[in-house]
């Protein structure tokens, strides 16, 4: 199997979110995969993500490449924090859907992992503007950075990153930049 690259670390998102510093480590990487390899995938293109997963395996990450993985840091926190909560409460076993239970612990409810599922959503798509934003300020920077990439992107900074509902704006009409 070949060696995957994360932009960030379990030690970086457990010291800058309310993480436990013991929760598994078999959540938190599944969940870092994804938040990278499905969410910022789709926000910075497939060709830009794997230019820096190149540089880092290289040992060369420098430069706008190295701002731009730093500018992802928090970006992957929250998408992250906002998974974990129905990951960890809920594991599929031989018997089936379980819930974790302790005796010194009350497990959150579906509505209030739902609700900090929300919280930490809403941070990490803060986080996305801001990236996106500065990576189309930036973008002669970065030659992987496409035109397709470049449009999807300002597409997304007119409504939300992560509404399922149309929240407004030019439908079926071409928008001149």
């Amino acid at each position: 199997m070949a060696t995957e690259y994360l932009l960030t670390s379990e030690d970086f998102i457990k010291a800058h979110t309310n993480i436990s510093d013991n929760l598994s480590g078999k959540y938190l990487q599944s969940a870092i995969h994804e938040a990278q390899e499905v969410v910022l995938r789709g926000i910075i293109g497939g060709c830009l993500l794997d230019h820096c997963k190149q540089l880092i395996a290289a040992g060369e990450l420098e430069g706008d490449y190295k701002d731009l993985v730093d500018r992802c840091q928090y970006f992957l926190a929250w998408t992250v924090a906002s998974d974990l909560g129905m990951r960890a409460s809920y594991k599929i076993t031989n018997f089936g859907l379980a819930k974790s239970n302790d005796e010194n612990l009350s497990v959150a409810t579906p509505d209030e992992i739902a609700a900090n599922q929300g919280y930490y959503q809403a941070k990490a798509d803060a986080q996305c503007y801001a990236l996106q934003t500065w990576l189309l300020d930036n973008r002669a920077l970065f030659p992987e950075l496409r035109a397709c990439d470049c449009n999807r992107m300002r597409a997304n900074l007119t409504s939300a990153a992560s509404c399922g509902i149309y929240l407004g704006g030019a439908r079926g009409k071409e928008v001149r930049r």
